[in-house]
């Protein structure tokens, strides 16, 4: 076997008594150590691994975890040597074990070993399908002799020309396709493009090795290129480790397409529910809120006891509606993909303080929206955002008339929003706990209405925006929430 690609997480003894095997039973084998599962998770970029090697005392239960559904995916097979046999920890079809012994001997078992589990896995994936596009004879006898010939795990076929390659594309499936960059009838912009139509991914090799002919091909759809060597085709030498990772690469992307095709039909399966579960509990609510009204008007001589208990019943009614609203908002958050587009906060705070007006003249809140700028955004989500923040403002106001300032200012890279009032401020140990889901600082008998969701929604309209949210703020000394964006370069 040609061209393996080892990655091996050990300690530096074993990581050379390892490499030695290998060196020694594989042909250009090339091997990447790490000395430790931190580095390892660091910098490794396993499509462009063939074979895993990992020594189970310098590994954890997460490594199997987080690598499992990758090993599945792409075939690549882990070894893990480990001390003493045992039940495996991690039961898998390209997990596998070698126990170590004291003499070292398990060194010998580890070529036929690897052989074997490469076969094994060849034999269940198959052999991947390469059309190679070239004109050239001396190129053609390359690609015989220096791939196919040391390469048998591909089935191969050459095409020499444009029309040859979209015939071949036609009639035949591929998995990938190699192609000259200059062919009699076209070019490797003709190859990519023929590629693309077929979702084939394509590696280009050339004789023109000009960093601005490579970014050209890669900015046009190529998923990788080689420079020729046109005196001994040692390119061809090079050509497996590409090939490799640019199929590995390939099943990654299919397989994180179906990730993102799952969590779009989960996503609307939860929009419907939440739309389901809003509408029918709202209805029985409101009509429990509208008979307790019934009850109060007609019952004006009934017991000031009996007052009181309808009177708290229909409060109780009034939280769980607001309940149900806030789960519902939240719930729906992320469905609201409308594209984000220039949105100008000053009109978006306006927009929000428009929605607070009652509860502004019920208590005379001054509020002070200074000029701000325009960031690229979801709207409604600004709006919603503005008007969470001063709601809170005007709801923790104490004894005092509520006065708040919407401001703007940049800081780094960020694009900050600040919301500042002059109420009863937060104790420094509440900070955290305010944007959790359901959170409350006061009591359900305290004269703060709410149920906890408001600064949950803020905060997840900010994760989706990639920005950040977090508060300025001690007890009787007002609220500062601030909210902050990456600048748009």
């Amino acid at each position: 076997m040609n061209n393996l690609r080892f990655t091996i997480v050990a300690d530096k003894e074993e990581q050379m008594r390892i490499g030695n095997e290998l060196n020694e039973a594989f042909q250009q084998a090339h091997i990447t150590n790490y000395d430790s599962q931190e580095d390892f998770e660091k910098s490794v970029k396993l499509y462009n691994c063939d074979f895993l090697i990992a020594r189970e005392t310098l590994v954890n239960k997460a490594f199997y975890t987080q690598l499992s559904p990758f090993l599945e995916i792409t075939k690549i097979p882990l070894l893990v040597i480990r001390d003493a046999a045992g039940t495996q920890l991690f039961k898998n079809q390209v997990v596998r074990e070698l126990i170590k012994d004291a003499g070292n001997n398990y060194l010998k078992q580890l070529p036929p070993l690897i052989t074997q589990i490469v076969n094994e896995q060849l034999a269940v994936t198959g052999q991947s399908k390469i059309l190679f596009l070239e004109d050239e004879e001396i190129d053609i006898k390359f690609i015989r002799r220096k791939f196919i010939k040391l390469n048998p795990q591909y089935e191969c076929d050459v095409v020499s020309s444009i029309a040859e390659l979209r015939k071949q594309v036609g009639e035949k499936k591929y998995d990938l396709i190699v192609s000259d960059f200059n062919l009699p009838d076209g070019t490797a912009f003709d190859s990519i493009a023929i590629a693309a139509e077929a979702d084939i991914p394509i590696v280009i090799a050339t004789g023109q090795g000009s960093e601005k002919t490579a970014v050209e091909l890669m900015k046009s759809g190529a998923a990788d290129y080689l420079i020729k060597d046109k005196n001994m085709g040692e390119h061809m030498l090079v050509l497996p480790s590409i090939v490799k990772s640019v199929l590995n690469y390939k099943k990654l992307e299919a397989y994180n397409s179906g990730l993102l095709d799952m969590l779009r039909i989960k996503n609307q399966d939860l929009e419907r529910f939440a739309y389901i579960i809003a509408h029918d509990l709202r209805s029985p609510i409101a009509s429990a809120v509208l008979l307790i009204d019934t009850l109060q008007m007609l019952g004006s001589n009934l017991e000031p006891d009996m007052q009181d208990i309808m009177a708290s019943i229909k409060d109780v009614s009034h939280n769980i509606t607001n309940t149900i609203e806030g789960i519902f908002q939240y719930t729906v958050l992320d469905s609201q993909a409308d594209a984000f587009v220039k949105v100008d906060m000053t009109r978006a705070a306006e927009d929000a303080l428009k929605n607070l007006e009652t509860k502004v003249n019920e208590c005379g809140a001054i509020v002070k929206i200074e000029a701000m700028p325009q960031i690229e955004a979801n709207y409604v989500q600004m709006v919603q955002l503005f008007q969470n923040l001063m709601g809170n403002g005007i709801k923790y106001r104490g004894d005092k008339i509520p006065e708040l300032t919407v401001r703007s200012f940049t800081q780094g890279n960020e694009q900050v929003f600040a919301v500042s009032d002059n109420g009863i401020g937060i104790a420094k140990e509440n900070h955290k706990k305010i944007f959790e889901i359901f959170s409350r600082l006061h009591n359900s008998a305290s004269k703060y209405e709410g149920v906890g969701m408001g600064l949950t929604i803020v905060k997840r309209i900010m994760e989706r925006h990639n920005g950040r949210i977090w508060v300025e703020s001690d007890l009787g000394m007002g609220t500062t929430f601030l909210v902050a964006f990456k600048a748009v370069a």
